[in-house]
C-alpha cells in the first residue's frame, strides 16, 4: 500500500477532475469558449459517481477566447485547496458516530480529451513528441511530401505481431478521408498498400492541378 495512513481512514475522499471546453451558443456562429472544471468523488458506488448531483462545478473559466497557456493560472486556487486537503486536511464532523475528525482528500486522476490533457499536464500534445507515454522513444516521423508528423502504425506497436487487429482493414478505415496527392505519394514510401498508391485514375479524382511526377 503506497499511502497506508491515508487509506486507513475510510472517510477520506478520492476525487476525479474532468474538464473540456464547449461553446454555450451552439451552432449560432458566435465564437465563445467556456471551460468548466468538475470534481467527482469516487467513494460512491460506480453507478452514482457520474450522476449530476455528485458532480461539483469547482471552476468556470470564462471566454470568449480559449484560455490556452493561462489555464494553469485559473487552476491555481483549486490546486492549492487540493494540496491543502492532501497535506493538512480540514476539520469535519461525522454525524453517524457524533465524532469530529480530520478529513483529507486525494486527486486520483483527470479525465479529458487529448488537447485538454495537454493543457492540464503541461505536456505539448502537438508535434513529434505528442505522445506522453512514448515521449522521446516515439517512433513518429515527418512525412517527406506532406510535411506533417506521422504516427504510422504506432497505434499497433504494443500489439503482438500475430494480433488480428494488425490485418484488419475494415474496422479502422471508416469515416472521412484526408487523402490528397501528397499523402498518396507518402503512402508509397511507408505503407505496403499497392491498391492505394497514386495512379492516373486516382489522380483524376482529385480537384488539383496535375503535376509532372508520374
Amino acid at each position: 500500500m503506497v499511502f497506508p495512513q491515508f487509506a486507513a481512514e475510510p472517510r477520506n475522499v478520492y476525487l476525479c477532475l474532468c474538464t473540456d471546453g464547449f461553446s454555450p451558443y451552439g451552432q449560432s456562429g458566435m465564437q465563445y469558449s467556456l471551460w468548466p472544471v468538475i470534481l467527482s468523488p469516487y467513494n460512491l458506488p460506480p453507478e452514482m459517481c457520474m450522476k449530476r448531483e455528485f458532480m461539483f462545478l469547482t471552476l468556470l473559466i470564462p471566454g470568449p477566447e480559449h484560455p490556452k497557456k493561462s489555464f494553469d493560472v485559473y487552476l491555481q486556487p483549486l490546486i492549492k485547496e487540493l494540496k491543502d486537503l492532501w497535506d493538512i486536511g480540514v476539520p469535519a464532523y461525522d454525524v453517524s458516530v457524533k465524532q469530529n475528525f480530520t478529513l483529507r482528500a486525494v486527486l486520483l486522476w483527470t479525465i479529458s480529451d487529448f488537447p485538454a490533457y495537454g493543457m492540464l499536464s503541461g505536456w505539448s500534445t502537438h508535434g513529434r513528441l505528442a505522445c506522453p507515454f512514448c515521449m522521446e522513444e516515439t517512433e513518429a516521423f515527418q512525412l517527406r511530401h506532406g510535411r506533417k508528423t506521422c504516427w504510422f502504425d504506432c497505434h499497433r506497436r504494443f500489439l503482438p505481431r500475430n494480433h488480428p487487429f494488425r490485418q484488419n482493414r475494415t474496422l479502422f478505415t471508416k469515416g472521412r478521408s484526408k487523402d490528397n496527392i501528397n499523402s498518396r505519394k507518402d503512402l508509397k514510401d511507408i505503407c505496403k498498400r499497392k491498391e492505394l498508391e497514386l495512379t492516373r485514375d486516382i489522380l483524376a479524382g482529385f480537384k488539383s492541378p496535375i503535376f509532372n511526377f508520374l
